[in-house]
């Protein structure tokens, strides 16, 4: 099965993987009149914003190897493909040390947006991967902009 050329399989795991980022913003919605669980859900939301990050970070690394044919990689492609990993867990350090607000929440969704436009258009991806991927940027910069919403709304 297919749905717009993604194979049935990824598609699926895509959307159950969007289950926590949905879940994390949620609870942190519900739980505006108890800061210490808007705190937690925060943390949480942040932490799997930030391991997605590296796992796609490792599917970029893996695709440039593998694109190579057993020569050298591109540097500058193996830079990028740890940036979002980086920039994860800075977001959680920062978040960690009592930062916790509207601004930490919007530069992890920045950087999922960011990461979604390089693999959107990818070199070394197949195309259904590519389609897959702006699914998953969406879930996952929306849910982070409402776990920044849910600060900012104050």
């Amino acid at each position: 099965m297919r749905l717009f050329g993604i194979p049935g399989v990824p598609l699926a795991l895509t959307l159950a993987g969007l289950i926590p980022f949905a879940a994390g913003a949620g609870v942190m919605w519900a739980a505006a009149g108890d800061p210490v669980l808007k705190a937690q859900a925060g943390l949480v939301l942040l932490v799997y914003g930030a391991v997605i990050l590296s796992f796609l970070g490792g599917v970029r690394w893996g695709a440039e190897a593998n694109a190579q044919g057993g020569g050298l990689p591109r540097t500058g492609i193996m830079v990028l493909s740890v940036l979002g990993s980086l920039a994860g867990w800075a977001a959680v350090l920062y978040g960690v040390l009592g930062a916790l607000g509207w601004p930490v929440f919007g530069a992890l969704a920045l950087a999922h947006l960011m990461q979604g436009i390089w693999d959107s258009d990818g070199a070394g991806l197949p195309i259904w991967m590519r389609r897959l991927r702006r699914v998953a940027t969406l879930g996952a910069f929306a849910a982070l902009m409402a776990g920044a919403a849910s600060y900012a709304a104050l």
